[in-house]
């Protein structure tokens, strides 16, 4: 996506997660949560490529770093597993999706 800036990722991850909140539940299994994701963006964007189906992630290819530094949420744990912290984190496959909405974003690093 051209021009997406850290405010827009926030609110469209904040957007999509909500809406599967919603459709599926507070819990719903990893594969749903995929597959939600892709269905989501193919639906609201069908013209676009997002990155992993995910906001931040398309956020932080378009930054200088492009290594998940600059995603715009503080994932938990997020020293202890790989680098992409939405699609390799097993918080993101098994956590309320509430908790997911609550997490705090990232301080901005200048």
């Amino acid at each position: 996506m051209k021009n997406l800036t850290r405010e827009k990722a926030l609110e469209l991850h904040r957007q999509m997660w909500t809406d599967m909140q919603k459709d599926l539940g507070d819990m719903p299994n990893g594969g749903q949560r995929v597959s939600y994701k892709i269905e989501w963006c193919d639906t609201h964007f069908p013209k676009e490529s997002i990155e992993n189906s995910c906001f931040l992630c398309e956020y932080d290819k378009s930054s200088a770093r492009n290594n998940c530094k600059s995603c715009p949420i503080r994932w938990p744990y997020e020293y202890e597993y790989t680098p992409c912290h939405c699609t390799n984190n097993q918080y993101y496959y098994n956590a309320p999706i509430s908790e997911i909405l609550a997490l705090p974003e990232r301080e901005i690093e200048e």
